[in-house]
């Protein structure tokens, strides 16, 4: 198969094929949460409340790889502040400064951090359990702390 620009292919879809462009982002917005935090003072709500729904005790987290809940955990903040990037919708980095203000939060380095941020994604892309999982606690923080609300 060949592979093409991924550029020259919407451009081709928009223009030759708006219907399907159409339904393409429809689906997409239905997967999408319909907002998300800018101010980075949330990440603090967001790990308490991550913590105290999954009965976690710990101040501050080892840098052992491969910790399922740091994982979980990362997939949930990339959630609220930039879900194009766990859907694998963009390929840019992840919100400035997040990573560096979980890591003084948990007490995990940057390097470990950014470890866990690429297999959350394929975890959440690739396990069905794990993106469940991901979703309910994105909505019990998200209730919790009236994020979103008017």
């Amino acid at each position: 198969m060949l592979e093409y620009n991924s550029t020259l292919m919407v451009t081709v879809l928009r223009k030759e094929y708006p219907e399907i462009a159409d339904i393409i982002a429809e689906r997409i917005k239905k997967t999408l949460p319909e907002e998300k935090l800018d101010d980075l003072c949330h990440i603090s709500e967001i790990v308490e409340t991550f913590k105290r729904d999954k009965g976690i005790c710990l101040v501050s987290w080892t840098n052992r790889k491969s910790n399922y809940n740091r994982e979980l955990l990362i997939a949930v903040m990339l959630m609220f502040y930039h879900p194009e990037k766990l859907l694998q919708l963009t390929t840019s980095r992840s919100k400035f400064g997040m990573l560096k203000q979980l890591s003084k939060l948990i007490g995990s380095s940057q390097p470990i951090l950014s470890g866990d941020l690429a297999n959350a994604i394929v975890a959440f892309k690739a396990y069905d359990k794990f993106r469940k999982e991901v979703y309910r606690i994105y909505e019990i923080i998200k209730t919790e702390n009236n994020f979103f609300t008017t």
